[in-house]
C-alpha cells in the first residue's frame, strides 16, 4: 500500500537526517533507488501509477522530513541557548519575536505538508491560504527593526542596519520560495532554500547581536549624538526618569515596576524606545507616531500613579518625588554640537541628583529642558571651557597645589589638607567645578599623578609649614601603576623629610584595592578614613586597620556635620562617629565647619562622651580658605 511505504519511506529519511546525511546524498541515492525501480519494475509486478508514486514518495518523504528537521532545529536552537540576553530590552523582544517566526514557519510548514497530495476538495484553497507567509513588516521582528527604536541603536551604523533589514525581509521571501517549490514537487529546489532559509535566520540572529552589543558598548557617546542628529529633528521627544535615592531597601522592586510600566508602552516599537545608563531611564518618544498624543498621556499616566503608589508606600516619611522627569522637544536641540548636548546631559544629572535632596510635594517632579535651554546652554559651554583647559593642564601635569589648614581643639594651626586647582587666566578655578567633569572623562587618575608629583617638587616648601599632611586619591589610580611607583617615592622623601604622609580614602577605595594596600603596607605612611558616616561606612575595615596602627585619622563627612544643628538625627551621627573613634583612638577631624555654632556643637558633644581634646580637630571655610601653597611658603619670610 502506498500509505505503509509512505510511513516505511518517512522512518528511512528520520534515520538519514538523525545520522546527518545531507540532503544532497539523500537526493543522489533517490535517483539510484528510481534506477532500481526502473530496472526490476517487472520482477515487483509494479504498474506504471505506482512506480510513478514511489518514485514520488521518495523525493516527498525525504524533502519532508529534511524540511521539518531542519526548521525544528533552529527552533531547539533557540530553546536551548542563551543567545541575546544583557544588552537592552529589545533583546527579550527580538527573541521572542524570532521564536514566534520560527513556530509560524513550522506550522504553515506542517499545514502544507499535511494537505499536499491530498484529495480533498478545498486542497487549493488550504495551499493558497497558506502559501502566503506574513509580510517582513507586520511580523513583530519586523515592526522592531523598522521601529524607532532600531533606528536609534544603529546611529553611525547604518550600513549594518540596513544589511539587517534585508536579512530579515530574504527569510520571508525564502519561506514562501520554499513553500512554492515544495507545493510543486520541486522538492530539491525546496531543500537547498530551506538550508539557505536557515542560515539567513542566523546570520539575522548573529547581526542583531552585534547591533546589540555596539548600542550597549557605545550608549554614552550615542545618546548625545542622537539629541545632536539632524536625522530625528521634529521627530523625537527626549524624556528622562531618576528614581528617588530615598528608595532604598525596595528599590529593586520598584525598579521592576517602572521597568514592567516601560515595557509594556515599549511594544509599540513605532512609538516609544527606553534605555538605563547610569542610574537614568532615557525615554525617546516619536512625534510622528499615529496615536502619540493618546498614548503619550496614557505613558505618563501610568507613571503619575506608579509615582503616588511608591511615595505612598514606600517613602512618603521622606516627603520626597518619587520619580525626577525631564523633557525636552530634540527638534530644539539639533542645532547644538555634540560637545554641548553632552554637558547639557551632565548638567541635568548633577541638577537632578541635587533636586533629590530638595523637600517636595508631588509625587513627580517634571521639568521642561526646552524652558531652561539658555541656562544650561551658558552653564554647558563654561564646562567645555574648564574642561579643555583642565585637560590640557593634568596631561602636562601643571597643576596648582593649595592647602587648607587643620586646626586643634584650642584652634591652633596643626597640619594641612592638600588640594588641586587649576589656574586660568591669573584666577584659580576650585575643585567642585571640575572634577566631575575629571570623572566623566575618566581623567582623575591623571590628577592625581600632577598633584603627587608637583607635591614631591615642593615637598621642601611644604616641610617649612608642617611635618604632617593629608592627601586625598581617587579610588581608580590605586590600579594604576605610575601613581603606585608615584606614591612610593613620595613616600620615601616624606620619611627622609621627616614628614608624615596621610592618605585620604574611603572605606570602599580600600576594599576596591585591598591587594594594592597590602602591597603598600610597608611603606610609612597612614591611612585617613575619608567621608566616613556617608556611602560605604564599614567600621569593621577602620578597627582592623586602627589595631594594626595602619589608619590614624577618621574625617567625618562634612554633609553630616553642617546638617547636625538642623537635625537630632545627624547630631547622633556624629556623636556615634566621635565615640568609636575614641574607642579606637583615632584623631577625628570634622569636616565642613563652616561657623561658631557647629564648633560649640562639636565641643559638646566631645565633652558629653570624654573626647580627649587632643584627638579632636577641625577643618572648614570658617577657620581657614584653601590658599596657594605657594602664598604659604612666602608668608613664612621665604622669597
Amino acid at each position: 500500500k502506498i500509505s505503509d511505504a509512505t510511513k516505511q519511506l518517512q522512518i528511512i529519511a528520520k534515520r538519514h537526517y538523525d545520522l546527518g546525511i545531507s540532503h544532497e546524498i539523500m537526493f543522489e541515492s533517490i535517483e539510484l533507488y528510481k534506477k532500481l525501480l526502473e530496472n526490476f519494475k517487472e520482477e515487483l509486478a509494479l504498474d506504471e501509477l505506482t512506480k510513478f508514486k514511489l518514485k514520488e514518495l521518495l523525493e516527498q518523504t525525504t524533502a519532508t522530513t529534511y524540511i521539518r528537521g531542519t526548521i525544528e532545529s533552529i527552533k531547539a536552537f533557540f530553546e536551548n541557548t542563551n543567545i541575546l540576553e544583557g544588552y537592552s530590552h529589545y533583546d527579550k523582544f527580538f527573541r521572542e519575536g524570532m521564536y514566534e517566526k520560527i513556530n509560524g514557519m513550522l506550522n504553515l510548514f506542517e499545514h502544507i505538508s499535511q494537505y499536499h497530495n491530498t484529495n480533498s476538495s478545498d486542497n487549493n484553497a488550504r495551499i493558497s491560504s497558506a502559501i502566503f507567509f506574513n509580510s517582513h513588516i507586520e511580523c513583530r521582528v519586523g515592526q522592531l527593526l523598522h521601529g524607532i527604536g532600531f533606528d536609534i541603536m544603529t546611529l553611525g551604523n547604518e550600513k549594518l542596519k540596513t544589511e539587517t533589514i534585508a536579512i530579515h525581509k530574504l527569510t520571508h521571501s525564502y519561506m514562501n520560495q520554499l513553500i512554492k517549490y515544495y507545493t510543486s514537487k520541486e522538492y530539491k529546489k525546496a531543500l537547498n532554500i530551506a538550508s539557505n532559509l536557515i542560515n539567513s535566520i542566523y546570520n539575522l540572529v548573529y547581526n542583531y547581536e552585534l547591533i546589540a552589543k555596539y548600542w550597549n558598548n557605545n550608549k554614552e557617546r550615542l545618546l548625545p549624538e542622537i539629541l545632536e542628529s539632524k536625522k530625528h529633528k521634529n521627530k523625537l521627544l527626549l524624556i528622562t526618569i531618576t528614581p528617588s535615592e530615598e528608595i532604598t531597601i525596595h528599590h529593586e522592586f520598584i525598579i521592576e515596576n517602572l521597568n514592567q510600566l516601560l515595557l509594556k508602552h515599549v511594544k509599540r516599537f513605532e512609538f516609544m524606545f527606553f534605555t538605563y545608563f547610569q542610574k537614568h531611564i532615557y525615554i525617546f518618544l516619536n512625534e510622528d507616531f499615529i496615536n502619540f498624543r493618546e498614548d503619550y498621556d496614557k505613558l505618563f499616566k501610568d507613571i503619575e500613579l506608579l509615582a503616588e503608589n511608591i511615595r505612598k508606600n514606600y517613602i512618603e516619611i521622606t516627603n520626597k518625588s518619587a520619580f525626577y522627569i525631564y523633557k525636552a522637544d530634540i527638534s530644539k536641540l539639533t542645532n547644538l554640537s555634540y560637545e554641548e548636548i553632552k554637558e547639557m546631559l551632565n548638567i541635568l544629572k548633577e541638577e537632578t541628583e541635587k533636586k533629590m535632596k530638595e523637600p517636595l510635594v508631588s509625587s513627580l517632579m517634571i521639568l521642561d529642558i526646552n524652558e531652561r535651554k539658555q541656562e544650561f546652554l551658558e552653564k554647558a559651554r563654561s564646562r567645555i571651557e574648564i574642561k579643555n583647559l583642565v585637560l590640557e593642564k593634568v596631561k602636562n601635569r601643571d597643576i596648582d597645589i593649595f592647602i587648607q589648614w587643620i586646626y586643634d581643639a584650642n584652634l591652633n594651626k596643626r597640619f594641612f589638607e592638600i588640594l588641586a586647582r587649576a589656574k586660568k587666566n591669573g584666577e584659580y578655578i576650585p575643585a567642585y567645578k571640575f572634577i566631575n567633569i575629571l570623572q566623566q572623562e575618566n581623567a582623575m587618575t591623571l590628577l592625581d599623578i600632577a598633584v603627587i608629583t608637583n607635591i614631591i617638587k615642593n615637598l621642601e616648601k611644604i616641610k617649612a609649614l608642617t611635618n604632617e599632611f593629608y592627601l586625598n586619591i581617587y579610588p581608580t589610580s590605586l590600579s594604576n601603576n605610575e601613581v603606585i611607583e608615584l606614591l612610593k617615592e613620595l613616600i620615601g622623601e616624606c620619611h627622609k623629610n621627616e614628614i608624615m604622609l596621610n592618605l585620604e580614602l574611603t572605606e570602599y577605595a580600600i576594599v576596591a584595592n585591598k591587594d594594592i594596600i597590602e602591597q603598600l603596607k610597608s611603606q610609612l605612611f597612614y591611612i585617613a578614613f575619608d567621608d566616613f558616616g556617608v556611602g560605604y561606612t564599614n567600621y569593621e575595615l577602620v578597627g582592623e586597620l586602627a589595631d594594626t596602627n595602619m589608619a590614624k585619622t577618621l574625617k567625618v563627612d562634612g554633609s553630616i556635620v553642617k546638617k547636625m544643628l538642623e537635625s537630632n538625627i545627624y547630631k547622633s551621627i556624629v556623636e556615634s562617629i566621635s565615640i568609636f573613634s575614641k574607642r579606637a583612638n583615632l584623631k577625628v577631624i570634622y569636616e565642613f565647619v563652616d561657623s561658631e555654632d557647629i564648633i560649640k556643637e562639636l565641643h559638646s558633644i566631645a565633652n558629653s562622651i570624654d573626647l580627649p581634646k587632643e584627638k579632636m580637630f577641625f577643618q572648614g571655610f570658617y577657620l581657614h580658605k584653601p590658599s596657594p601653597l605657594e602664598e604659604e611658603y612666602k608668608a613664612l619670610g621665604h622669597s
